[in-house]
């Protein structure tokens, strides 16, 4: 009898320890972080189904391989510590990392790992639990960056206020020097050029700032024009750099926009281009007609170097703004009012670079529409 009640006893507890095991097994497979054991030589040994979904490995493929597998090459260095604390009996809550999936795509994971023991209490291998933050991250940082440019614009606002005096003071200047009797032809023009300068800056900070709403029309206008007034602007540069600069303008190509955004466009690419070429570089500045691009006709300008290059892991983030790859100038806002400026009115920007060393350089190309049906048509597309 006794005999009897012990193996009854026995088997219950087989059975709701299998019952366990089972709920268990069950929870693991229907989480939604990724799941996964290891031993203590970093070698998998369990991936439950969110493992496969986060990383894109089958169970099949990653059970028996090393975890390095899944992390990034710069940090393999991070595995042999996490491994030292698991053999300490340590845990390992909430550290945030990168890992790789298959197709190679990097993502933020947030990690916890802890110590697993045999029923004597060894530590045998380590369990990790898995999340993907990668959206989280990506709303973080969009956030971050609202509050930046919310800060630049309080800043921009009272620079603004600062300045406007002092513009209005060298525009009368520049107009009273304008109708000092025997200028010379030269001198007349360079007065007119900086008084155009000047009305581009001030209408850059209005707009910028959002003191008004931009009520400007755009116009037709020859593109070669603007063109020459962005270059002549930076021909002391070119000189000091020896940079050789090649002109392949379309004759009579006419663009409808507004003058001054163009002027600013055109600005931030080529001083992104002297920055970008090494001395003795060549930068080239081509503009030609599209009959058929995109709702209508439209102009293709490009302005491309024979500089670096751009790197993949910074191409995704060409746009983005505050992102420069310039250590002392820059403040990585320029290719982001640019390609505002450009969409807004129609037009978009593309680019190809390379930095390659035996063929290197970058060309970016904007395309502004030449009428006002095109422009019409692209704001109702």
């Amino acid at each position: 009898m006794i005999f009897e009640k012990e193996m009854v006893r026995y088997i219950t507890e087989k059975d709701q320890s299998e019952d366990a095991a089972l709920l268990l097994a069950a929870i693991v497979e229907s989480s939604d972080d990724a799941i996964v054991s290891k031993d203590l030589n970093g070698v998998v040994t369990s991936w439950n189904r969110a493992a496969e979904r986060i990383f894109g490995y089958k169970a099949e493929e990653m059970i028996g391989q090393p975890i390095t597998l899944i992390i990034p090459p710069e940090l393999h260095g991070d595995e042999p510590q996490i491994l030292a604390k698991v053999r300490a009996g340590e845990r390992i809550d909430h550290f945030e990392t990168v890992r790789v999936r298959k197709n190679g795509e990097r993502i933020n994971i947030s990690l916890t790992v802890s110590p697993v023991k045999d029923p004597s209490g060894v530590i045998i291998g380590a369990a990790k639990i898995a999340r993907d933050i990668t959206h989280q991250k990506r709303v973080e940082a969009a956030l971050h960056t609202s509050e930046k440019l919310a800060s630049v614009g309080r800043l921009a606002a009272t620079v603004a206020h600062e300045i406007n005096n002092p513009l209005e003071a060298i525009t009368n200047f520049i107009y009273l020097a304008k109708q000092q009797p025997g200028l010379s032809e030269n001198l007349r023009r360079y007065l007119s050029c900086a008084d155009e300068e000047l009305r581009r800056v001030a209408h850059i900070a209005r707009q910028t700032l959002g003191f008004f709403r931009d009520s400007s029309q755009p116009i037709s206008f020859a593109v070669a024009e603007v063109i020459d007034d962005v270059l002549a602007l930076y021909d002391r540069k070119f000189k000091y750099r020896g940079l050789t600069i090649e002109r392949r303008i379309q004759p009579h190509l006419t663009a409808y926009a507004l003058p001054n955004e163009l002027r600013q466009i055109l600005s931030n690419l080529i001083t992104n281009a002297i920055d970008a070429s090494r001395d003795g570089g060549k930068i080239i500045i081509a503009a030609r007609a599209l009959q058929h691009w995109r709702s209508g006709p439209g102009i293709r300008i490009t302005v491309a170097d024979n500089g670096a290059g751009i790197s993949q892991e910074d191409k995704h983030q060409l746009f983005t703004p505050f992102f420069t790859t310039k250590t002392a100038v820059g403040t990585g806002l320029g290719l982001w009012i640019t390609k505002d400026l450009l969409e807004k009115k129609g037009g978009r920007i593309r680019f190809r670079s390379s930095n390659d060393p035996a063929r290197s350089g970058t060309a970016m190309s904007i395309f502004v529409p030449s009428s006002p049906v095109a422009v019409a048509d692209e704001h109702a597309a």
